[in-house]
Order: C-alpha cells, then sequence, then structure tokens
C-alpha cells in the first residue's frame, strides 16, 4: 500500500483502559482507546487526521489553514492549535449556532490568538460559501482549506492509522464502536478494521440523519484509492 507523509503532533500510542465500572454492568470486557489522550490543545480524535491534512498543506506552500464547524468545535480548535504549531496561519470560520462566547474552546481559540469568524447559517453549503469568498481575499496567501471534521480521503487515513496502533497493541476485540459525526473517523476505522482486524465488527454510532451510508462510502472509496486501490469497499453498520 502506498504510504503518504505525515506530520509528528501528536502523542501516540494512546493506551488502551479498559472500564470496569461499565464492563460489570454490560456482563462484557468494554474498553475504550484514550484519544483524548493525543497531547493538543485539550486532546481529542482530530488530531490523528491533522497530522495527514497540515503534511499536505505544508508540503504544497499553504500559508493559511481555514476550516469550520459548530460555535464549540473541538476539530475547529484543534487545527488552529496544530496550524500554529507547525507556522500556519489559521482562520475558523464557524456556525453562529451554540456558545458563541468565550467560553469552552472559545478561550482557547482567544487565547491562541486565532481569527475565528462566524455565519449565522444552519447550511454548511453558505459556511463554505464564506471560506470560498475569505480565501479570494486572501490573494496574497494560499489558503488550504479542511472540510468540517476534517473528514475527507486524506485525513480519514489517519484512523486507518489508529486500529493498526490497536492491532499492535495486543488486546483482542470482538467489537469496535466509534462515533460518526463527519464521517472521516467511522471511514478510517473501517477500512482499518478490515486491514488490520478483520475478525472485529465495527460499529459506527451516528450523531444525526445524515445519509451516512453514502458519506462514509464516498470517504473510504477516495482513501481505497490513495493507498493504492485494490481493497474491497468494507461492510458498514451504523447505530443511531
Amino acid at each position: 500500500m502506498k504510504e503518504y507523509a505525515k506530520l509528528s503532533l501528536g502523542l501516540f500510542p494512546t493506551p488502551l483502559h479498559r472500564l470496569p465500572n461499565v464492563s460489570r454492568v454490560l456482563g462484557t470486557n468494554v474498553w475504550i482507546k484514550r484519544d483524548d489522550l493525543t497531547g493538543v490543545g485539550l486532546g481529542g480524535n482530530k488530531v490523528r487526521k491533522l497530522e495527514y491534512l497540515l503534511a499536505e498543506a505544508k508540503a504544497q506552500g499553504y500559508e493559511l489553514v481555514m476550516t469550520t464547524g459548530q460555535a464549540q468545535s473541538n476539530h475547529a480548535m484543534l487545527t488552529a492549535a496544530c496550524a500554529l504549531k507547525v507556522g500556519m496561519e489559521p482562520v475558523l470560520v464557524l456556525k453562529k449556532r451554540g456558545i458563541c462566547t468565550r467560553r469552552g474552546n472559545q478561550v482557547l481559540n482567544h487565547l491562541m490568538g486565532v481569527d475565528v469568524r462566524f455565519v449565522d447559517s444552519d447550511s454548511y453549503d453558505d459556511i463554505y460559501a464564506e471560506m470560498d469568498r475569505i480565501a479570494r481575499e486572501e490573494k496574497h496567501k494560499p489558503v488550504y482549506k479542511i472540510p468540517c471534521g476534517g473528514s475527507n480521503a486524506l485525513g480519514a487515513l489517519g484512523y486507518v492509522d489508529c486500529v493498526r496502533e490497536i492491532a499492535a497493541q495486543g488486546q483482542h476485540f470482538d467489537h469496535i464502536v466509534c462515533p460518526c459525526g463527519s464521517g472521516g473517523t467511522a471511514a478510517g476505522v473501517f477500512l482499518g478494521a478490515a486491514l488490520y482486524l478483520p475478525d472485529a465488527q465495527v460499529t459506527a454510532a451516528t450523531v444525526d440523519s445524515d445519509p451516512f451510508d453514502k458519506i462514509v462510502a464516498e470517504i473510504m472509496r477516495g482513501s481505497i484509492e490513495l493507498l493504492g486501490g485494490g481493497i474491497p469497499l468494507p461492510e458498514m453498520h451504523f447505530e443511531d
């Protein structure tokens, strides 16, 4: 399989912890992959994606990185933190929804001096149009745009890596459950499990009613193409 350059942004491997109380209540061993300990900002799963995305941005000479999400988006805050870490300028174009005042992740954005702009819309089409408008204004700075959640074919490779990391940690799992909010993490876990933990069933727990079967499949097809092709599209399982 082809490999892609990535930056070293997080603290990996993250540990696996058994949850004794949850395991006792459910009557089965339940473990958690501690990707809250990735070591940037307050941690979170998007660091794995950003290692690939910002490596591409740096290699292609981009100076400004732009992304989006809700007002308290952890992805957006981590994108800003990682971009600053590697000498890029971040701009966050966020939905004016939820807590927009200086609380939570907006405190961190403020402390980092990040350019945060809010768009009063529920539509990501409007958000991406505003990102395009801002990019046109920044004619002197090449702009690298990252989709919501870092969820594209390249970003998903971060979670292919995560499953390979889990396999190397030596703990057997019959079932892996991951969240699915914008599709990229789930796409990487489905594909990674097919490659490195083929005996484990993967279920993605969806956060809303988006057509994730189509979204995740499209991302996976792109990731498979990046890896050189020849990998069958894995079976997908979703739970609301």
